[in-house]
């Protein structure tokens, strides 16, 4: 028996040194192969573990960070505020922020941003590249259990050894000495260990462009994920239960809030109200508040072409405008109020807007990848023709496809992509109401 007890004794030291190793060899390749010297996710993840007197928190992905404007926040509502967004920041992310939030932070109320591409996660089929989004996290959450139980539950085993050894992510840059040298001398500056590199953008969590106008380009391939009738993946519904949870269970006041994207998305999309009426329904259940701004009524919250950086970001300009919606919203009305304020359905909302053209959706063909549809998006039924043209880095015309035609047909060039003109016009009175660049 002691002898056993013994040989079980060596065993499990020997397990320690040998993790031990691992883990220390990670860390030294992990320091010279990772180049996050100016990556703004460490500054904000540190910023964020700073925190010691978050009064409302605010989760979600770049819609937040590039939608809410924290000093107009706080001057209207009153309240210490911050940002705990990260780019493409899924639901199980959400979790556990919050989670590390609580611990040091007398938060009172939550705002949880629901935007419908981020709630749709199966980790068994999440790809290296997603799981970059979950190491950004992770990469500089404080090495403890909800580190660990994340980065087991959002992916499967197959993820493991990238998830938890970082350094293994790299391996193709350790024969690049050049690489290795520049990132040893970035990590050995001030500004790196002291974290003085501070995006010249970035407060509370927040990276906008105060007051900036957005020029965005309101084009959407619409083979991007859309909404079907499982709104929700299983993985998606259990951590947001276990977000509804945790907050009841703190005593903080949990609020659903879609910021708002161009109403073209909105419209472009076809079914948007699916999602809508789904996260309505859990609210309801739940006994949560749920605000949808894609649908509040445009005289309380107008949204504007450069509102936007792109269909769904909004600019600095716009951010100023909503946030300032937003908190005034917050703070000067009930719940039943505010209700009231919102449009019950997309199609509500359209109709209560002027006839007019939002841009254009872009279909890839099933059967040839190379052939693509045009589909000009509007509030009403349009009668359009398009003319197409091939342009050059300048945007300068060089050959002409078709003139102004029915034809919406764009056929791309296999290997040598290039970037194509589309103008649209109305077909009864001939005015040009569309004109995007696509690269394809």
């Amino acid at each position: 028996m002691v002898i056993k007890m013994k040989r079980g004794i060596r065993v499990l030291f020997g397990c320690f040194i040998v993790t031990g190793a691992v883990l220390l060899v990670n860390a030294v390749l992990s320091y010279v192969v990772i180049d996050d010297a100016d990556d703004e996710v460490r500054y904000a993840m540190h910023a964020f573990y700073e925190q010691e007197d978050i009064e409302t928190l605010f989760l979600g992905s770049s819609h937040v960070f590039c939608g809410y404007d924290p000093k107009i926040l706080d001057e209207i509502m009153g309240e210490n505020t911050y940002l705990a967004a990260t780019p493409v920041q899924k639901v199980d992310g959400s979790y556990y922020l919050l989670k590390e939030a609580v611990k040091n932070n007398p938060i009172q109320k939550v705002y949880l941003d629901v935007f419908y591409r981020q709630y749709r996660d199966i980790p068994a089929e999440r790809t290296g590249e997603q799981m970059m989004y979950i190491y950004c996290i992770t990469d500089y959450m404080k090495k403890n259990f909800n580190r660990a139980e994340f980065l087991l539950n959002a992916s499967g085993s197959e993820h493991y050894v990238e998830s938890f050894l970082a350094s293994a992510r790299y391996g193709n840059y350790l024969l690049d000495r050049n690489r290795l040298e520049r990132i040893v001398k970035s990590k050995r500056s001030s500004e790196y260990i002291n974290y003085e590199n501070v995006p010249s953008n970035f407060y509370k969590g927040a990276m906008i462009s105060e007051g900036t106008p957005g020029t965005p380009q309101m084009i959407v391939e619409a083979d991007n994920p859309g909404i079907s009738e499982n709104v929700l993946s299983a993985y998606s519904l259990k951590y947001l239960d276990k977000i509804v949870a945790l907050c009841k269970e703190e005593g903080i006041q949990l609020v659903l809030v879609a910021t708002p994207v161009a109403d073209f998305y909105i419209q472009a999309l076809g079914n948007y109200d699916t999602f809508y009426h789904y996260m309505r329904n859990y609210a309801e259940t739940n006994e949560i508040e749920y605000y949808d701004f894609n649908l509040c009524r445009k005289d309380i919250l107008d949204m504007e072409d450069n509102d936007f950086m792109d269909y769904h970001h909004l600019s600095g300009k716009g951010a100023a405008k909503y946030s300032a919606t937003f908190a005034e919203m917050m703070v000067s009305y009930d719940e039943e109020k505010r209700q009231e304020l919102f449009y019950q359905s997309v199609q509500e909302k359209m109709e209560d807007m002027s006839p007019q053209t939002m841009g254009i959706a872009l279909y890839q063909s099933e059967e040839e990848e190379n052939i693509y549809s045009l589909t000009t998006i509007a509030n009403y039924d349009v009668d359009v023709e398009y003319r197409i043209c091939i342009t050059d880095e300048q945007g300068n015309e060089v050959e002409l496809v078709q003139d102004f035609s029915g034809n919406n047909i764009v056929e791309s060039f296999p290997g040598e992509p290039v970037t194509f003109k589309i103008t649209v016009r109305l077909k009864d009175t001939g005015e040009i109401c569309e004109e995007e660049f696509i690269y394809l």
